[in-house]
C-alpha cells in the first residue's frame, strides 16, 4: 500500500487515482471559473459604467447648451441638477425624491447645507476636491435617492459630471428657472452617471455564472475521471498480463502501449526484467536438470563401489574399495566446487553490471597474466612430459582477482591438454588496449557447428563423452563467465594451421579498464 498522507485519518478510504485525479480538477476548476466569474462580472460592470459616463459628459453638454431656452425640457431622461453658485437649486430632472403626505413629489427641490443631504455640502463647500471636467462623487442619506423608481440608489455614493455656463444675466436666469431677483452669474450643472445598467447587467451575468461554474466544474472532473480512466487502461492490461505471468505463464509479456510516454517506457522495461528472469530461470532449471545429471553417474558409481563389497565383505579389497570411493568424492567435490565458482561468477557478473548502470562489469584489483601463465607452463612442464608446451608471453596486465584469473587460464590449459596430440602453443600478445591470449593444441579439433556449444554447461562433444578424461563439460563455460565478468570474451575459432582447436581469449588492459570505469 501507499504511504497516506499527514491528517488523513487511517479509517478513512484513501480514492484511487481516477478520483484523485477527478476532485483534483474539480476543485482548480472550481476555483479558476470562481476568478474568471469575478473578473468577467467586474469587466462588464466597468465596460458598462464606463459608457453611462459617457452619456453623462454628453447630457452635461446638452444640458449646458440648452440654456436658458427651453426651460421646461429635459435632455435623454437624462438625471440633473442645475444650481445657482450659492448652492440654490434652479432646475433638476429625476434628482430627489421627498415623501410628503402619502406621496412622491419630485422636481425643485431647494436642499441647503442645512438639510440633511449630502450632494449639495458636497458640491458648495468643496469645490476644491472637484475636476470640472471628471467625474465627482457625492453620498446620499439612507432613504433618499434620486427619482422615485430608482430607489435601487438610495443611500448610495454616485458620480455626478459638473458643467458650468456662461455668465447669464438676471433676466436670462429668470427666463430659464422662473426665479426673479438673481444676481447675474454662471450656473452649475451636474449630472449623474447612472450605473443601474451597469449594476443589472453584471447582476445578470453573476446570476448566470453561478450556475454555469458550478456544473462547468463538474464537466471538468468527469472529464478528467474518463480521461484518467482511458490513460490507466494500459496500466490495468499491464497488471492483467503480470497476473497470469504470476500463475506460471513466463513466456508472456506485458502489452507495450503506442507512444513514447512514461507508461510505455514502464512496459517496455517490465517486458525487459521478466526477459532476465524468464533467462535466469531457463538457466537455473537447466543447471538444475543438468546437475542432476552429472551427479547421478558419480553417485551411482560411489553407491555400487560400496553396496557390492559389503553385500560380500569376505571377498572385498578394502583399500581399493576406499581408493575408489575417495576418487569418486573427489570428483564430486570438483564437479560441485565448479557449480558453485560458476554460479558465483555469473551472479557477480549481473550485480556488477547492474550496479555500472549497464556498463561492463570488472573485477577490482589487477593480474599480470604473462607471470600468472608463465607459472602454470612452468608447473605442467615439470609434471608432465606430454603434451609439449610452447608459448610466446608478452607483458600485460588485466583487471581482475588471481584466482578468478588463474582459473580461466587453467581450465583452457586442462581443455588443451585433454585433446592435445602432441603440443599446445600459447601466445600473449597486446594490442589497441585489450591482451590476446591464444591457446592452440594440435587435437582433432572442434567441429564449426559447436563452436559456440562448446562454452554452455555440461556440453562435452562426441569425442571426450568420457568423463573420466573429459570431465564435467563445466571448464569452457567457465572460462566464458569469467572472461565476461572482467570484461572482456572468448571464442573458439579456425586454427591458422588448419588443424587442432584454437581458443581466443581477449581482456582489456588495466590502463583501459580503468579508464573505461
Amino acid at each position: 500500500m501507499g504511504r497516506r498522507p499527514l491528517g488523513i485519518p487511517s479509517w478513512l478510504p484513501w480514492p484511487g487515482v481516477r478520483a484523485r485525479a477527478a476532485l483534483g480538477a474539480l476543485i482548480a476548476s472550481a476555483i479558476a471559473f470562481s476568478v474568471i466569474a469575478l473578473w468577467v462580472e467586474d469587466s462588464v460592470h466597468r465596460q458598462l459604467l464606463g459608457r453611462a459616463r459617457e452619456r453623462a459628459g454628453t447630457a452635461v453638454e446638452n444640458v449646458q447648451s440648452k440654456i436658458p431656452n427651453s426651460p421646461d425640457e429635459s435632455y435623454q431622461d437624462a438625471t440633473y441638477v442645475v444650481m445657482t453658485v450659492d448652492g440654490r437649486w434652479l432646475r433638476s430632472n429625476k434628482m430627489f425624491q421627498v415623501y410628503e403626505t402619502g406621496a412622491y413629489r419630485t422636481g425643485l427641490v431647494p436642499f441647503t447645507p442645512q438639510d440633511e443631504v449630502a450632494l449639495d455640502q458636497e458640491m458648495t463647500e468643496h469645490p476644491d476636491r472637484v475636476n470640472p471636467f471628471g467625474p465627482i462623487t457625492a453620498t446620499f442619506p439612507p432613504g433618499l435617492g434620486p427619482g422615485p423608481e430608482s430607489s435601487a440608489l438610495k443611500g448610495r455614493t454616485l458620480q455626478f459630471y459638473r458643467g458650468v455656463t456662461n455668465p447669464l444675466s438676471s433676466d436670462q436666469i429668470a427666463q430659464y428657472s422662473g426665479v426673479v431677483g438673481l444676481p447675474n452669474q454662471s450656473l452649475t450643472i451636474y449630472v449623474m452617471v447612472d450605473p443601474q445598467e451597469a449594476d443589472k447587467t453584471a447582476a445578470a451575468v453573476t446570476s448566470l455564472l453561478r450556475y454555469l461554474a458550478p456544473a462547468a466544474s463538474l464537466c471538468v472532473a468527469l472529464t478528467a475521471w474518463l480521461v484518467t480512466g482511458l490513460a490507466l487502461r494500459p496500466v490495468e492490461s499491464i497488471r492483467r498480463r503480470m497476473a497470469e505471468i504470476g500463475d506460471g505463464a513466463y513466456h508472456e509479456r506485458v502489452p507495450v502501449p503506442p507512444g513514447r510516454d512514461r507508461i510505455a517506457r514502464l512496459a517496455e522495461t517490465t517486458n525487459d526484467t521478466l526477459d532476465q528472469l524468464e533467462r535466469s530461470l531457463t538457466e537455473q532449471r537447466r543447471l538444475v536438470a543438468d546437475a542432476s545429471h552429472e551427479l547421478r553417474s558419480p553417485l551411482a558409481a560411489l553407491r555400487s563401489s560400496l553396496e557390492v563389497p559389503l553385500a560380500h565383505p569376505e571377498q572385498a579389497d578394502w583399500p581399493a574399495v576406499a581408493a575408489g570411493a575417495l576418487a569418486e568424492t573427489e570428483r564430486l567435490q570438483e564437479l560441485a566446487d565448479d557449480l558453485l565458482l560458476l554460479a558465483r561468477t555469473e551472479e557477480a557478473g549481473r550485480a556488477g553490471a547492474q550496479g555500472a548502470a549497464g556498463a561492463v562489469a570488472r573485477e577490482p584489483g589487477s593480474v599480470e597474466l604473462h607471470d600468472l601463465v608463465a607459472e602454470q607452463l612452468a608447473e605442467r612442464a615439470h609434471l608432465d612430459r606430454v603434451p609439449a608446451y610452447r608459448f610466446e608471453l608478452a607483458e600485460a596486465t588485466v583487471p581482475g582477482r588471481e584466482v578468478l584469473v588463474g582459473r580461466l587460464v587453467r581450465n583452457l590449459l586442462d581443455n588443451a591438454a585433454r585433446h592435445a596430440g602432441s603440443t599446445v602453443t600459447v601466445r600473449l600478445r597486446t594490442a589497441d588496449g585489450w591482451a590476446e591470449l591464444t591457446v592452440d593444441d594440435d587435437g582433432p579439433g572442434i567441429p564449426a557447428a559447436d563452436r559456440e556449444r562448446i562454452f554452455d554447461r555440461f556440453v562435452r562433444l562426441d569425442t571426450a563423452r568420457n568423463r573420466a578424461a573429459g570431465g564435467a563439460g563445466l571448464g569452457l563455460a567457465l572460462v566464458r563467465t569469467i572472461a565476461g565478468t572482467l570484461g572482456g570474451s572468448v571464442a573458439a575459432e579456425e586454427p591458422p594451421v588448419g588443424r587442432g582447436a584454437h581458443l581466443v581469449v581477449r581482456l582489456p588492459l588495466i590502463g583501459e579498464a580503468q579508464g573505461g570505469s
